[in-house]
C-alpha cells in the first residue's frame, strides 16, 4: 500500500475499537468516553472483526488504558471517515484504521460529541 493514499473506507457493517488512553479522554463519574478521544483531525482504531478480541487492540496500548466500540456505518453517518491503513508504531496491527475527523475545529468537536453517544464502553479504564 501506498503510504501516501488513503486507505479503503471501512465497510459500514463493521465496528471499531477506539483506546482511551489518557485521563482527559475518560468521564468517570459517567463511565464513558470524553468527545476529546475523537476530536483530533485523525484518530486510531481496530476493526473489530480483524481485532477479534479487545485483547489484541490493548495489547498495543499503555497498561490501564480502556476500550469503547461504535459502528462504521453510523460513525459514517455523522460525518466521519474510517479508513483501513498501516499503522507505522505497530506495522504488524493489520486491524488498524484511521477515522477522519475533517473541517474546523467547531465541527471536529460537534462530530465528537456526537460520537461519544455511539460507543459502546468494552472495557473501562483504570487509570493509575
Amino acid at each position: 500500500m501506498n503510504p501516501d493514499l488513503p486507505g479503503p473506507i471501512v465497510a459500514e457493517h463493521e465496528d471499531m475499537f477506539r483506546g482511551i488512553t489518557t485521563l482527559d479522554w475518560w468521564v468517570a463519574d459517567e463511565s464513558r468516553p470524553s468527545s476529546a478521544a475523537f476530536r483530533n483531525p485523525d484518530f486510531s482504531v481496530d476493526i473489530v472483526s480483524l481485532a477479534v478480541s479487545p485483547d489484541h487492540t490493548l495489547a498495543h496500548l499503555r497498561t490501564g488504558s480502556g476500550i469503547v466500540q461504535f459502528n462504521s456505518g453510523e460513525a459514517q453517518g455523522i460525518g466521519l471517515i474510517p479508513r483501513q491503513e498501516p499503522d507505522p508504531d505497530h506495522p504488524e496491527n493489520h486491524a488498524h484504521a484511521n477515522v477522519y475527523n475533517e473541517g474546523n475545529s467547531n465541527q471536529r468537536k460537534k462530530r465528537a460529541q456526537q460520537l461519544v453517544k455511539l460507543c459502546t464502553v468494552v472495557i473501562s479504564p483504570s487509570f493509575t
